[in-house]
């Protein structure tokens, strides 16, 4: 007659094991996720570029070293057969260019083609995560003919320092550095900043303070990094949660950084009249399509001045491989508006 109770107690046992059981297999689990895509995301091993040809060596175009010695490309040059993947980015960036943080950045000055002065307009490029000052060169080829351009390295990558790539939010601050680099050795009389991707969201997130960014091209860029981290969980078969709290957590604890501080959706009312132009590819299933024009509508109806290109079946950050000619003509019309002085 005691059998029943004995037979409930033993269930109950079962059920609670069954439960400890599933609970600490997930967490495991999410742990796993949480501490592979946060180290992913900030150590950029796995993504990183090896690409280290100059402007010289991919367009033909005169360059100026900024923060490194020039003769530093010719000993690389000779050092590596296929320049697109070296076994290194050459000697660090000097003392001439340091962020707020201590990061030493450097990159390259390439003057406009056809010949204007350094005070004349100039752009400032930068580029995407796991990529370096020669990536984003690929964007240069509709601003080349007058504007000046500024190529450089972000933290964790080419010749600058720093180990840890922050997705945006402290990358800022090399964008700060560079413009005033730019501001205090060639003193431009008109200033904007194109990026991509990551670079797109350090962009907009340093031109929310800094007023001498008078313009914005920002391709492949996302909205809310949120929804990168579920999109990435989901192309590696993982669910988008609990995975994307725990690669928020795990990104936090290696940095000190929330990463989504610097969320590009949250700078669209530091932007006043300032011109802005999105690319983005209509693949694109990293950063999706939807969230970009929402994001367009949003600023639209704040009254921001803006512009969104399509490029069709461009998947993330290949708006330049996919429509090259349209993303030049489009980069040209849209800075030479709004960094052209105003008629007399």
């Amino acid at each position: 007659m005691h059998r029943p109770q004995r037979s409930s107690r033993r269930v109950l046992r079962v059920a609670v094991a069954v439960v400890i059981v599933v609970v600490i297999a997930g967490l495991g689990y999410t742990g796993y996720v949480g501490y592979e895509a946060s180290r992913q995301a900030v150590s950029v091993d796995e993504n990183r570029s090896h690409d280290c040809r100059t402007p010289m060596d991919v367009y033909g175009w005169a360059y100026e070293a900024i923060n490194y010695p020039m003769a530093d490309d010719a000993r690389i040059r000779a050092d590596n057969r296929d320049m697109t993947d070296c076994a290194s980015q050459g000697v660090k960036a000097g003392d001439e260019v340091v962020t707020s943080d201590g990061i030493h950045v450097a990159g390259w000055y390439i003057p406009a083609a056809d010949g204007a002065s350094a005070t004349a307009a100039t752009i400032v490029l930068v580029h995407g995560y796991g990529q370096n000052k020669t990536g984003i060169l690929h964007y240069a080829p509709g601003l080349h003919q007058r504007f000046n351009l500024v190529a450089f390295d972000e933290r964790n990558g080419g010749r600058s320092t720093g180990s840890q790539t922050t997705l945006g939010v402290l990358e800022q601050k090399d964008v700060r550095a560079m413009i005033d680099w730019v501001e205090r050795v060639k003193h431009p009389a008109h200033l904007g900043v194109f990026g991509n991707s990551m670079g797109a969201a350090a962009a907009i997130g340093e031109a929310r303070t800094d007023t001498r960014v008078e313009a914005l091209a920002l391709d492949s860029m996302h909205t809310r990094i949120v929804y990168q981290f579920e999109q990435r969980l989901k192309a590696r078969g993982h669910p988008p949660y609990p995975g994307t709290w725990a690669t928020f957590i795990g990104t936090w604890l290696r940095t000190g950084v929330w990463f989504g501080s610097g969320d590009p959706l949250d700078a669209l009312p530091d932007m006043g009249s300032r011109p802005l132009m999105l690319t983005h590819g209509t693949a694109d299933t990293e950063d999706l399509p939807e969230r970009t024009q929402a994001f367009f509508n949003q600023a639209k109806a704040a009254g921001l001045t803006i512009e969104l290109h399509w490029c069709a079946g461009a998947t993330h950050g290949r708006v330049d491989d996919v429509c090259a000619g349209d993303l030049a003509r489009w980069l040209d019309a849209f800075f030479g508006r709004a960094l052209s002085p105003p008629a007399a």
